[in-house]
């Protein structure tokens, strides 16, 4: 696996980065993994060693604190983020961005954004507001939170890259959530892949390997020649 640092460049969230494990030429892309609702970076950053090597992995830590671990906003709910700390944690998440792709010589055309539970909710806000910013957006078990008055460019989605999966037994957050996110992202004409698992509310070995070829095939289309992998797996 690749080097495990602590916040090595001066941003906004405290964070781990995964150098990537395999080499390509000029900057490379990035993986910015979102935890959920009590956790904390280290929640997902192990799942980088099933995913494609050549990404720089980045896991940051939300910034309010709850319990023992961490949250991205004040929740009403289940679908109904508090106004307030939702627009705060989505202001720091967007500087924080800005400053990974500066600090570590990210390729800014190719960060891929991966969020669970809340941290989906993260994913599909960034990717929404900002279309350019993200190059594919992975939500698992979350929502879009599609009455939060986000200002959504909807033309700008057309043809971007989500992957959305939700577990069929989610207790959390019920898959009605999944298959509203579904509907819309259909609507928008986004290049949308979706799964439903026989699941909670967690992740499981399918539905990993099933984000892993996606990724894979994600970069291959971008990569620079010489870069694309031939016949490899994630």
């Amino acid at each position: 696996m690749g080097t495990r640092e602590e916040r090595p460049i001066d941003a906004s969230l405290y964070h781990r980065v995964l150098r990537p494990r395999e080499e390509t030429s000029g900057q490379p892309p990035a993986l910015l993994m979102l935890h959920g609702r009590g956790s904390n970076e280290m929640d997902l950053i192990d799942l980088a060693g099933a995913l494609d090597g050549r990404f720089l992995t980045l896991s940051p830590r939300a910034p309010f604190a709850l319990g023992f671990g961490y949250h991205w906003y004040e929740l009403s709910r289940v679908g109904v983020p508090d106004p307030q700390t939702f627009e705060q944690g989505l202001a720091t998440l967007r500087r924080f961005v800005h400053e990974a792709v500066d600090g570590y010589g990210i390729d800014p055309a190719q960060l891929y954004v991966l969020g669970f539970s809340q941290g989906a909710v993260m994913t599909g806000a960034l990717a929404l507001t900002n279309p350019p910013l993200v190059a594919g957006a992975v939500m698992l078990s979350g929502y879009l939170p599609l009455h939060s008055g986000l200002p959504i460019d909807e033309p700008a989605l057309a043809g971007r890259p989500y992957f959305v999966a939700h577990g069929t037994q989610d207790a959390v957050i019920p898959v009605t959530f999944g298959r509203e996110a579904r509907a819309y992202l259909e609507r928008v004409a986004v290049d949308l892949t979706y799964h439903e698992y026989p699941m909670a509310h967690q992740v499981e070995n399918a539905e990993l390997q099933a984000i892993g070829a996606w990724l894979t095939e994600h970069l291959d289309r971008a990569a620079p020649s010489g870069n694309a992998r031939e016949g490899v797996g994630p």
